[in-house]
């Protein structure tokens, strides 16, 4: 084994969440030596900069989540962090809309929610729509969310790292990692060094579960991506100005086609969520290994035993949406002025890590940490993620004992 390299902490992962790690520790104690290892060449290369840019406002997540508080907070904080930082933001609001009277009383449930949350959130009649978003359509209500918002998740992440930096922390990129465990400690093994650490943190994203399993934690816990791909065009007059989603089906975990504006002028629509083997498999011609084989094998035979998720009915339904004719026909309940969009393109696609437990057969819906010896394993922090980053960060910090 080679000689040891000693930090007070070392963070695994530099993306959003990663790098947020790392500032808060700092923030409580600046003369602590902080590293943050990744082996992608930038901070920010999978999730954390491929995401839609939404800030969300909190109202889908259960009252009594970590999801609802975070993103809630994070809204707030990461909107602050781009107006101090002179970061460019769309303060767009979102409706959220009905596409039949079988959605007006899953509407009525996410405004009691929101309203639970403490989220700043109106239900309207359909009336109010022609003033707030006049290129939407609803049936009978609306949902008006005036603090959803868009921001630049790459400008964001090149930001927060440099605060890390200025801050005294350290990077080591281009660097894969292994955890091991020798004498009731974990190290931090690559291919040029050992590095030990007073605690560790395991914030590798989609590789995390992989890691914590490493060291025995977490064997419950498999990974299963799911592709989200989106169609743009440069945006008219005549399309939304707000962002339009629909009511989320309540069979799954996703929110379901909607348009988004960029901060480039343009309008997108998707994304689908179809389950896909690599965890970076950002096209469906791109590799995957074995390994990530058999990971998809686990993960999609438990929740095809499982009532919660129709996992075949999604697979086909996702995969449609990803042409543009199927996409757009999702959109005109949604908006009819999308038919006047001609150039659609295709938009970078993202890697959503979802988490399944194969125990319960279930896709877990909140964040999961947990801690074993010198180390936190972060093991779901996925969407909304980006938005609840900081507040989500600090409250690990300041509540595993391990980061003391």
């Amino acid at each position: 084994m080679l000689a040891k390299k000693e930090y007070d902490q070392i963070i695994i992962g530099a993306g959003i969440v990663g790098i947020s790690l790392g500032l808060a520790l700092l923030e409580r104690d600046p003369n602590k030596n902080v590293l943050v290892i990744d082996k992608e060449e930038k901070p920010g290369v999978h999730a954390s900069g491929r995401n839609s840019g939404v800030l969300h406002a909190g109202f889908y997540y259960s009252p009594d989540s970590l999801k609802a508080k975070f993103c809630r907070l994070g809204n707030l904080e990461l909107r602050k962090f781009c107006k101090e930082n002179n970061l460019q933001i769309l303060e767009t609001g979102k409706v959220v809309v009905c596409q039949d009277k079988k959605d007006v009383a899953r509407l009525e449930e996410l405004h009691r929610r929101g309203v639970a949350n403490g989220v700043n959130i109106e239900i309207l009649g359909s009336k109010d729509l022609e003033k707030i978003e006049p290129a939407a359509q609803t049936v009978d209500k609306f949902i008006w969310s005036p603090t959803t918002a868009v921001g630049n998740p790459k400008d964001v992440i090149n930001k927060l790292a440099e605060e890390f930096t200025k801050s005294g922390g350290s990077f080591l990129f281009n660097t894969q990692v292994e955890l091991i465990e020798k004498d009731n400690e974990v190290l931090v093994i690559t291919k040029q060094e050992t590095y030990s650490a007073k605690s560790i943190i395991n914030s590798a994203g989609a590789y995390a579960a992989n890691l914590a399993k490493q060291v025995n934690v977490g064997a419950e816990y498999v990974c299963l991506p799911f592709l989200g791909t989106y169609k743009k065009s440069k945006l008219l007059s005549v399309n939304p100005k707000r962002l339009v989603y629909p009511v989320p089906n309540p069979v799954n975990p996703f929110l379901g086609v909607h348009t988004t504006i960029t901060l480039n002028n343009e309008i997108k629509i998707g994304p689908t969520a179809l389950p896909v083997i690599g965890k970076e498999q950002y096209k469906l011609t791109d590799g995957f290994n074995l390994k990530e084989l058999v990971e998809f094998f686990t993960s999609s035979t438990a929740l095809l035993k499982s009532d919660s998720v129709d996992l075949i009915g999604l697979a086909k339904e996702e995969a449609f949406k990803l042409f543009k004719k199927p996409l757009l026909k999702r959109t005109r309940k949604l908006s009819n002025s999308l038919d006047s969009n001609n150039d659609w393109v295709k938009y970078p696609s993202g890697i959503r890590a979802q988490i399944i437990n194969t125990k319960t057969k279930a896709i877990e819906m909140d964040y999961i940490v947990k801690s074993d010896k010198n180390v936190v394993h972060i093991l779901n922090a996925v969407s909304p993620g980006w938005t609840s980053a900081i507040p989500f960060a600090r409250w690990v910090v300041e509540n595993q004992p391990l980061l003391a």
